[in-house]
């Protein structure tokens, strides 16, 4: 539940805001002035200010300033009266993600507030994406250097270029697993980094402390004795072991570390402490043969070793559960048979050291798993001129990210551009005067640019939903009557339905009660029978049902339009997924529809079928518990 800090020095305006934004599930403090405001938030963790610009002391600009100081993922919401646009604009500059002009509506402040804490939901995602591609590059590097010196330079030297840190220590803990060694360093000393490290490591989650948030006195002073303005630390893991802590600190006058550099480096320590681990148990083989057979056992990569005649002798638990093949089946058979042919074809890294009978650097290669074809990251290492150690980790599930992670915002821009495009060049006829006086050809350039902002408020609202539903939205329920429920969600429909001449049934008993979420269950009902509208035909019916049983509510929307291919079928609940059909026949959508019903149904505990023929029409059936 997202925080939020009202700072204005009129009582009624702070407790406007306040219930207001109770009202919508967040948690609410309110102040009167700028120093108020500047101590709690040192004491309390807020996510958004909305900040009065002109107030006595401090100004809002002022306040936000010094606490985007100590606080530098913190957003903020300006409030200015009409004539301070000038001062609202600056503020923008300074960091707002909004501003709204005095007086205010409830619906304004509550639509300010949640875009500008969805801007920051979707910044942080940004810096989780971010923070695969080093995490992916990382796995390319880490895996070529398994001497452990080397591999700890190229940590503590990726941290530095990632994060800008002007000190950087990276802490092992000794075989007792008691004491901190600092096994590599980039920057000033730093003689209190273990003081943060032994934080880490008596708490057991990571530290981020600025100059003006440090809660512990002891804390405190190793950073004002140190001219330090911000610490991360964060614990090294490997199979929820800890191996040591990575501190990294900026001096004063620095920007403070944010919320996604904290993320960023945990991620980078969590793939650092598995190389860290592979490093020490390929320096064990090295040592003491005999005991290879158990340390390998100990990584999570996957590690195989075959013979000169590439039979498998070992195939340790990561291997196992990389590729779902269990040890004991595949022990001795030729790797080729296990993992596929292409695993040491004539281009492949396998054969490239067999040939030059040098260490080969990990590349992306396809192995087939038991189930499934998966990418993996392989590097190659001979022992002793008779055996070949192949060491691969499973990246499948991050190509898969980043592959989403490009389909998406192919989809959001070309869903936005379309509406954005209609609306610009519309405006700027009208600003051309094109329209010569003619009233009615104004009326139909603004009608253009009125529909057209009604379909782009739509995608974002839709966005907003899903990002709200997929965050797992609290169920409201309360005992509603399906047909009044029915009512309030197609009245937004009666133009789509009357341009189309579609005549809607509506055969739900006005006595039907269902225990339910109102807001979810109009999101439900409104995007499938705007749906059936859709891809009605013109003059076609749309029928609306509702009924019980023994043991659930059903509702149903039922139209007579274009149907579904029957090998789409399976695919209409994926986001931004439409079928081939309403594409090519122009109809409009962001393939985000159903997948708010979807949603919106599981999290009642229900469920939704779908039949359908192509060319005939198709029917959505949603099942609802009875309590």
């Amino acid at each position: 539940m997202e925080r939020v800090l009202v700072i204005d020095d009129e009582l009624s305006v702070r407790e406007l805001c306040r219930r207001a934004l109770e009202a919508e599930g967040y948690q609410v403090k309110s102040v009167s002035n700028g120093r108020q405001a500047i101590e709690l938030a040192k004491e309390e963790p807020f996510d958004l200010l909305v900040v009065d610009i002109r107030m006595p002391g401090l100004s809002g600009l002022e306040t936000f300033q010094a606490i985007k100081k100590f606080s530098p993922d913190v957003t903020g919401v300006v409030i200015t009266g009409y004539g301070s646009m000038e001062v609202a604009i600056e503020a923008l500059h300074l960091g707002f993600s909004g501003f709204i002009t005095k007086p205010f509506e409830i619906d304004e402040l509550i639509t300010a507030v949640g875009e500008a804490l969805e801007k920051k939901r979707l910044d942080r995602e940004n810096a989780r994406l971010r923070a695969l591609i080093p995490l992916f590059e990382l796995g390319r590097t880490f895996m070529t250097t398994l001497d452990l010196d080397d591999l700890l330079k190229q940590v503590v030297r990726t941290v530095k270029q990632e994060t800008g840190a002007d000190a950087i220590s990276l802490m092992l803990l000794d075989k007792d697993g008691r004491e901190l060694d600092v096994r590599a360093s980039l920057g000033p000393p730093q003689p209190g980094a273990k003081e943060f490290a032994n934080w880490v490591l008596e708490k057991g989650r990571p530290l981020q402390l600025t100059d003006e948030n440090s809660a512990e006195p002891r804390l405190k002073e190793v950073m004002e004795r140190e001219n330090i303005s911000s610490v991360l630390a964060v614990p090294l893991t490997v199979k929820e072991k800890l191996i040591g802590v990575l501190n990294v600190s900026k001096s004063k006058g620095e920007r403070p570390f944010t919320e996604g550099d904290l993320e960023l480096i945990s991620i980078l320590g969590g793939q650092a402490a598995v190389a860290i681990e592979n490093a020490r148990l390929y320096q064990e083989i090295i040592r003491e043969r005999e005991r290879a057979k158990t340390l390998l056992e100990a990584t999570f990569s996957g590690i195989i070793v075959v013979d000169l005649e590439l039979r498998i002798i070992t195939f340790n638990p990561g291997a196992e559960a990389i590729t779902g093949y269990e040890a004991d089946r595949v022990l001795g058979r030729p790797l080729p048979e296990v993992l596929g042919a292409d695993i040491c074809g004539e281009d492949s890294p396998l054969q490239e050291a067999i040939n030059s009978g040098q260490q080969i650097a990990p590349v992306e290669v396809t192995i087939t798993g038991r189930e499934r074809k998966l990418d993996i990251l392989l590097g190659i290492t001979p022992l002793d001129d008779s055996y070949y150690l192949l060491s691969f980790v499973d990246i499948t599930k991050l190509k898969e990210v980043d592959r989403l992670k490009s389909s998406i915002v192919a989809n959001v821009s070309h869903e936005f551009r379309a509406p954005l495009a209609s609306i610009k060049a519309y405006t700027e006829l009208l600003l051309d005067g094109l329209d010569e006086g003619d009233r009615a050809l104004r009326q139909e350039f603004l009608s253009v640019i009125d529909r057209e902002t009604d379909r782009l408020t739509s995608l974002v609202n839709n966005f907003l939903d899903l990002a709200r539903l997929e965050a797992g939205v609290e169920i409201k329920r309360e005992p509603l009557l399906l047909r009044e429920v029915v009512d309030d969600a197609i009245s937004p429909l009666e133009t789509q339905v009357r341009e189309k001449e579609i005549a809607l049934q509506i055969d739900v008993p006005s006595d039907l009660v269902l225990p339910a979420d109102r807001e979810l269950m109009v999101i439900i009902i409104k995007n499938l029978v705007s749906n059936a509208v859709k891809f009605s035909y013109r003059g076609g019916q749309v029928r609306i049902r509702g009924w019980e049983d023994e043991s659930c509510l059903l509702f149903s929307v039922e139209d007579e339009g274009i149907g579904i291919p029957k090998e789409e079928l399976p695919h209409l609940f994926e986001k931004f997924y439409r079928v081939y059909s309403t594409t090519e026949s122009g109809i409009e959508g962001s393939g985000l529809g159903l997948v708010l019903v979807k949603e919106a149904v599981e999290a009642h505990g229900g469920r939704i079928e779908v039949e359908s023929e192509f060319g005939v029409g198709s029917r959505f059936l949603v099942r609802l518990p009875k309590s």
